[in-house]
């Protein structure tokens, strides 16, 4: 079915084909409700108990408004967001682009949402049976020495209404942000946020887990650096990673603007992050893959060199729904 309506989305604006998609997920979910995960590879991190091994990475459902219509795909988790404390309209248009001769997708979105507010209103109650996933951030008008009061506002607010929260530090779209996730600043965000999880518990009335997302984009030592550092704190997971800055053998015209690289192109580079933190950690945390999986086989891979979880985003872009349940088939 996918393959009869691609040409038509990829023949209109990418952002626009975005919009219809999740408007399409979204009426999808209203008039269905939403489905349980399909049965794959169960696991459980931090009392968390997935279904199966292949989620949906955030930035696809920034504001949570398709969770029924994407829990129909069969994924085992669903992480929405970026969400920010205040809603915020991103980076000016156009920004997103398609990369076809690459496979690939850049985006420059800059965390456009609703606010952390919509975000808990729409949550409260949902009926998904699934694990919902938060990934959270700071507002663009925030410095970086004010960064953790924004990290905080959002872990304390949509705490009772999600099951996980991404502390993202990650992303290249707002500017001075990556700069957060250094080793020497990293725990600047996280001590605080884990500070008040505290206190708190998960929509489920249990721990909440916390995770963080990092970019690929680290040399091998500084990485190294950064995963030394979350080892020595109470984090529950690391995520990588995060879209890429680099551009090395493109062959779209695209490949000039500015933002984040995801799809193709990167599976290489989060494959090789996978391995250093799979050494780096040594079991003492999960990692979540993520970045460049665009097949069964990927997700399979990505399993087999350590990761606990899957998560996709572009290879469903280029690739359809199918890519869900083949890639649950593929890792059970």
């Amino acid at each position: 079915m996918y393959s009869l309506i691609k040409p038509a989305l990829f023949r209109i604006n990418p952002e626009l084909a975005h919009d219809l998609t999740i408007n399409s997920l979204k009426a999808l979910g209203q008039c269905l409700g939403p489905s349980v995960p399909e049965e794959g590879r169960p696991c459980e991190i931090a009392g968390l108990q997935f279904k199966n091994a292949i989620g949906l990475a955030a930035g696809l459902d920034k504001d949570g408004v398709a969770i029924s219509g994407f829990s129909r795909l069969g994924f085992g988790h669903l992480e929405v967001g970026t969400v920010t404390p205040r809603p915020q309209s991103g980076n000016p248009k156009p920004r997103l682009f398609r990369l076809e001769e690459d496979a690939g997708l850049i985006n420059r979105f800059g965390f456009n949402n609703h606010g952390i507010d919509a975000l808990v209103e729409r949550l409260q109650e949902h009926p998904y049976q699934g694990i919902i996933g938060v990934n959270i951030g700071k507002n663009k008008d925030t410095s970086n020495e004010d960064a953790h009061l924004d990290y905080v506002t959002c872990i304390q607010k949509v705490a009772t209404v999600c099951d996980y929260i991404t502390i993202n530090v990650s992303s290249p779209n707002t500017p001075r942000l990556r700069d957060l996730a250094e080793a020497r600043k990293i725990l600047g965000v996280v001590a605080p946020v884990l500070e008040a999880r505290t206190d708190l518990n998960n929509r489920r009335g249990h721990y909440l887990p916390v995770f963080v997302k990092l970019p690929p984009d680290f040399d091998n030592k500084d990485l190294i650096q950064v995963l030394e550092a979350l080892k020595r704190t109470q984090v529950d997971g690391v995520i990588l990673t995060n879209t890429t800055l680099g551009r090395e053998g493109l062959r779209s015209n695209f490949r000039v603007e500015s933002g984040g690289l995801s799809g193709a192109p990167l599976t290489t580079k989060a494959e090789h992050c996978l391995r250093i933190a799979i050494d780096t950690l040594e079991t003492t945390l999960p990692v979540i893959s993520v970045g460049g999986v665009m097949s069964g086989e990927d997700a399979q891979r990505r399993l087999e060199l350590g990761a606990t979880l899957v998560q996709v985003y572009t290879g469903l872009i280029y690739r359809g729904p199918g890519l869900v349940r083949a890639a649950i088939r593929m890792t059970r």
